[in-house]
């Protein structure tokens, strides 16, 4: 017990020195289409360290945007918006009817925010391109949303390098979406959710050193299964905006939950109760999971919750047991062909890699 407290302490003592991270992650941002009667209103969200790469913002290095920042790289900024996009109506080229506003999104301060007004006539296919998405680094995902004049999602899609584009057929759809855009809407959140725990390497890490112990193939489903439970409900609850923590708090919060597995591992011999404390941080690493969620603007301004949410979910657990299943047979091979060394070495490896993703994520 005063092994825990001390180590609590210490990550709580961490949180209180950390400087601030993004709200807006790097690697994730938004597209928002609003089709009106004669106007296509279209709003893009990026972190500012990825609008970096176009043009330089942080000019103290402060690592915070700063309104006469935001000034001084307007009219360069205004090129970047300005080719962000490529809008066509049946095969035509929608043009700009406006400069584009610029404006810092959040009160965090770390995304900035496009607004682009575009002519829209009647239109049977409208495609949505992402300019942007080409030069910012690979396995960037931007998510588009199109709704129509009465808020309705007309379609969602999860762009990347490899498909920038997404096409909406507006003559087949009046109030819903088509099924096949559904479909393609719940594929492609549950292939992010499934991509997002198998390069998730703090939650992996954090899942390998609750495993790596051993033990019967009833304590392993155990621990996957109140793992799962609790990521699932802070998952749900911090999508829906029931409650928000900082990913201040919760990134590094989930890097001290590997360090933590690590030092338990070497210093404990009963592991019998150790789903309790998988419930515990497994609320921690689904705030995580949220906020890939939350980055790509799931849930804001109207933009449908359910199916992202579920899908996205089922993904991340589908990952997850597929991982274990590969995990469990390796460790049981394993751990008695070095039974003296293979937890102590596992788990000062994990000590050091939870050190990196929490200096990581302490200087960005």
């Amino acid at each position: 017990m005063r092994f825990r407290s001390a180590i609590l302490l210490t990550a709580v003592t961490w949180m209180a020195s950390l400087a601030s991270l993004p709200a807006h992650q790097p690697g994730l941002s938004t597209v928002l289409v609003d089709l009106g009667t004669n106007q296509l209103r279209a709003r893009i969200i990026l972190a500012w360290q990825e609008v970096e790469i176009f043009v330089p913002l942080d000019v103290n290095r402060d690592r915070t945007l700063h309104e006469d920042e935001l000034a001084s790289a307007r009219t360069n900024l205004m090129r970047v918006a300005e080719g962000a996009l490529d809008i066509v109506s049946d095969g035509r080229m929608l043009a700009l009817q406006r400069p584009p506003a610029i404006a810092i999104d959040d009160a965090d301060r770390t995304g900035v925010r496009f607004d682009l007004v575009y002519e829209f006539p009647a239109t049977r296919v409208l495609t949505v391109t992402s300019e942007i998405i080409a030069a910012l680094p690979r396995g960037h995902s931007q998510i588009v949303s199109i709704r129509n004049s009465n808020a309705v999602e007309l379609g969602t899609a999860v762009l990347d390098q490899d498909k920038p584009s997404v096409d909406v057929p507006l003559f087949a759809i009046q109030a819903q979406p088509p099924a096949e855009a559904k479909v393609s809407s719940m594929r492609q959140f549950l292939l992010l959710g499934i991509e997002h725990i198998v390069t998730g390497w703090d939650h992996l890490a954090f899942l390998f050193g609750l495993l790596v112990v051993g033990g019967k193939l009833r304590d392993a489903v155990k621990i996957i299964t109140s793992f799962t439970l609790a990521h699932s409900l802070t998952l749900a609850l911090a999508t829906l905006n029931i409650i928000r923590v900082s990913p201040s708090i919760v990134e590094p919060l989930i890097a001290a939950s590997v360090i933590y597995v690590g030092f338990e591992n070497i210093v404990r011999d009963n592991f019998s109760k150790r789903w309790m404390l998988t419930l515990a941080f497994g609320l921690v690493h689904g705030c995580g999971f949220a906020s890939v969620l939350r980055d790509l603007g799931v849930g804001q301004d109207g933009t449908s919750v359910v199916t992202p949410l579920v899908c996205f979910n089922l993904g991340v657990e589908l990952g997850q047991l597929a991982i274990a299943a590969i995990m469990l047979p390796l460790i049981w091979k394993l751990k008695p062909a070095f039974p003296k060394r293979w937890l102590p070495a596992t788990s000062v490896g994990l000590i050091v890699l939870g050190s990196y993703f929490l200096l990581q994520h302490v200087w960005p």
